[in-house]
């Protein structure tokens, strides 16, 4: 009989997925065109973070779109409450919104992904 079968499976134990260990840093793990807007590309980044790591202040011409894997973040926005930011949250950032982040006490693990306007830089530092 199967039906015993596939309700054993579901009682079991998952097993962890073995996960690509970036290094510290935001890694850069995709860029290309996109074609449904052309002069514009998407990239996205691998943020690995250490316990209270700070991104300074910047900014994008273009969206800023955060998934957090693991770990968690506090999100600062220029005129803006901050964010805090634990596993499975995620967060549009607008273009031209000034913002700076800091690593939680665990640090952080998270996508990012932009869409950049091919004629720009990704980022735009900006002073304290």
């Amino acid at each position: 009989m199967v039906l015993p079968v596939i309700a054993s499976a579901c009682a079991t134990t998952p097993t962890a997925i073995p996960v690509y260990a970036s290094p510290q840093g935001i890694n850069q793990v995709l860029e290309g065109p996109i074609e449904s807007a052309p002069g514009h590309s998407l990239v996205v980044g691998d943020l690995n973070m250490p316990a209270g790591a700070e991104i300074p202040r910047h900014y994008h011409y273009g969206e800023e779109f955060i998934y957090v894997l693991g770990g968690s973040a506090t999100l600062s926005r220029a005129g803006m409450p901050d964010v805090e930011l634990h596993p499975g949250d995620s967060l549009r950032i607008a273009p031209g919104v000034v913002h700076w982040g800091k690593a939680g006490p665990e640090g952080v693990r998270a996508l990012s992904s932009w869409v950049k306007d091919d004629a720009k830089p990704l980022r735009e530092p900006v002073r304290e």
